[in-house]
């Protein structure tokens, strides 16, 4: 246990999810965090400052209690951005905004490339080739976001994969992982926005508007 503060317990007027105080103390969800782009982010963000932390903290302890949060939050944010990926794609190529509910990497990957390529994109260069390499480790260790939130799975078996991690490499690929994934979320973000304004353009001829 981290905490170093003053002991205390909770009150009778103690509750967690508090909506008013100084605005220097608040942090606000619009209407926009109802996305995964939004949420994906988020996780982004938190993975990368978690890193930070534990590499800038002189306790190896506080290392260690933070590589599985780390992972965690690095994993959620790629299952997150490859949803979004895939409800664009759907919302391109078949004007539905569904998306897939599973939290199986491999699964989503394969997903992914297969309506973007269908889109007419080009899924064989050695971005990809990579990306799938990466993406098959990572599915190898986690296959269905279990490994790093529990220390078992639902029938009870050991998780942990993970004994030791270089915290710098893992931000480096992240990273370089992240500028994939961000890029494509922005050109499919303007696909979007052209499939809006065909739709538009047809009901405006539609209706002689």
């Amino acid at each position: 246990m981290l905490i170093n503060e003053e002991i205390r317990y909770p009150e009778e007027t103690t509750i967690l999810f508090k909506e008013t105080g100084d605005i220097k103390d608040l942090a606000c969800a619009p209407d926009l965090m109802q996305q995964f782009g939004s949420y994906a982010d988020g996780y982004q963000t938190g993975a990368l400052k978690l890193i930070d932390r534990a590499l800038s903290s002189s306790s190896s302890h506080e290392r260690d209690e933070l590589l599985y949060p780390i992972v965690f939050l690095l994993r959620h944010y790629i299952e997150l951005r490859l949803k979004e990926l895939i409800q664009a794609l759907n919302y391109c190529l078949k004007r539905e905004n569904n998306f897939p509910t599973g939290h199986n990497l491999d699964f989503l990957w394969r997903a992914f490339k297969y309506k973007y390529e269908e889109l007419g994109e080009d899924v064989s260069s050695n971005h990809f080739h990579n990306m799938t390499r990466l993406m098959n480790e990572l599915h190898e260790f986690d296959p269905l976001s279990m490994a790093f939130r529990y220390p078992v799975d639902k029938d009870g078996l050991k998780t942990q994969k993970v004994v030791s991690l270089n915290l710098v490499n893992l931000k480096d690929t992240f990273i370089r992982m992240s500028f994939m994934f961000d890029g494509i979320s922005m050109q499919l973000a303007h696909y979007v926005d052209i499939t809006n304004e065909m739709i538009s353009d047809r009901y405006d001829d539609y209706y002689g508007n």
